[in-house]
């Protein structure tokens, strides 16, 4: 009986221990794909939220992550920084040899972060992982286990989002508030199904995170790439629907374009990264680390111990909100862009809502950790005669079961300031 040939096209489908893996041609093709969509998909980002990118004209105040530096200073070199990285990203599009590419964007891309923690929104931060796993990696200059390593790893951080996403969902407030405005436009629909709203945001919130695990288990993971794009598509027609956030338009419909690219019909895993260390360098390793973080990290969200937007909750109803009372005489003051959100209190406060003004004024919501509403609300305090006038009201992520939550009031001494005309 003759022997049996494998070709050698057969013995590159296989690893050391017998098990599948996909050729280096699928990885590469993938992975230049990927980093089209990314790159189109951020630029399209910026194009919807210019006043967070390009500052001169914008009004919500700046959220810097270690040292508050002259506005006057800083707006130029942002601008510079944001016109390098639109201009990486472009070419990140259309070059053949796009590793310097994506050096120069996540070089861009991590100081306009440190300069203001409102741009490291969730859809940011995906890019940003991205962008560093490819980058890491080597994937245009290390052959095979480089792209192979890259493919993997994107999945991984992909997965982990759709898990985490669904997993924050998981409380009163998304089933009994954020879920109900989310799904205003089948309002009608609903009613006629007598569906109850708890029963309803369980099962979505159960969904996402079983497309996340479903992603890297080959037996479940075409059905997962088609419940995630069906996901998207939907969440984009309600979106529209009621035209907010058109940023996450994009976001969504660029991920549904990422889960096919990375998923469908794939035979990759990121198991094996486990399991095999061979052609791992330094910065290979690292990128492992970036990845595997990104999965694990965002349970210390439950206890505050990492940023909500780093854990897949945005609609999630599992963060912080703030307004900030004024005074009449501060409300004069304000931005015309700030002034348009304030609404009045049934006992006649003033209230600025951060959140109508990051979206009037930027696109985008804020930033919506502590740390955050304080730095705005100190410069709304430069605004103010005395301590009196302005006040920040912060309402803490409310609890799981009951959406109960506290409120903090600070006035401008607790939070750091004297105001202009004090002591």
């Amino acid at each position: 009986m003759p022997r049996r040939r494998h070709s050698p096209a057969g013995a590159e489908l296989r690893d050391n221990a017998g098990g599948a893996r996909p050729c280096a041609g699928d990885s590469t093709t993938r992975l230049n794909a990927l980093r089209r969509v990314v790159g189109v998909a951020f630029l399209s980002g910026i194009a919807l939220s210019p006043g967070l990118w390009f500052p001169a004209a914008r009004t919500f105040p700046c959220a810097p992550l270690a040292v508050t530096l002259p506005r006057a200073a800083v707006t130029p070199v942002e601008y510079l920084i944001s016109v390098l990285l639109a201009a990486a990203l472009a070419a990140l599009v259309i070059a053949r040899r796009p590793a310097p590419y994506l050096t120069v964007a996540l070089g861009a891309l991590l100081p306009l972060a440190l300069l203001d923690q409102t741009r490291l929104q969730p859809w940011v931060y995906q890019y940003l992982l991205l962008l560093t796993v490819l980058t890491l990696t080597g994937v245009w200059a290390g052959g095979a286990p480089a792209s192979d390593r890259a493919l993997r790893l994107s999945q991984l951080v992909v997965a982990a989002l759709y898990f985490w996403s669904g997993v924050q969902k998981l409380n009163f407030t998304f089933a009994h508030e954020t879920l109900p405005i989310l799904l205003a436009p089948l309002q009608n629909i609903l009613v006629a199904t007598r569906v109850p709203p708890g029963a309803l945001a369980l099962g979505i919130a159960l969904a996402e995170a079983f497309i996340g695990c479903g992603l890297l288990i080959r037996r479940t993971r075409g059905l997962c790439v088609w419940l995630a794009v069906a996901m998207h598509i939907l969440i984009v027609g309600l979106l529209m629907a009621r035209g907010y956030n058109s940023v996450v338009w994009a976001w969504n419909a660029a991920l549904a374009v990422v889960v096919v690219v990375l998923f469908r019909r794939s035979e990759a895993t990121p198991w094996r990264l486990f399991v095999s260390r061979a052609g791992s360098g330094a910065a290979a390793r690292l990128a492992q680390a970036v990845a595997v973080a990104c999965a694990l990290l965002p349970v210390l969200s439950f206890w505050g111990w990492w940023d909500a937007y780093l854990s897949g909750a945005l609609y999630s109803g599992n963060t912080a909100v703030a307004v900030v009372r004024v005074d009449r005489r501060v409300f004069e003051k304000l931005p015309e862009t700030a002034k348009r959100q304030v609404f009045t209190t049934t006992s006649g406060e003033l209230m600025l809502p951060l959140l109508e003004w990051g979206m009037a004024d930027l696109n985008v919501p804020p930033y919506p950790e502590a740390r955050v509403y304080r730095q705005v609300a100190r410069e709304v305090c430069k605004l103010a005669e005395n301590e009196s006038q302005v006040e920040l009201i912060t309402k803490g992520r409310p609890a799981v079961l009951d959406g109960s939550y506290r409120v903090t009031r600070r006035s401008c001494s607790q939070l750091g300031m004297s105001a202009p005309g004090g002591p």
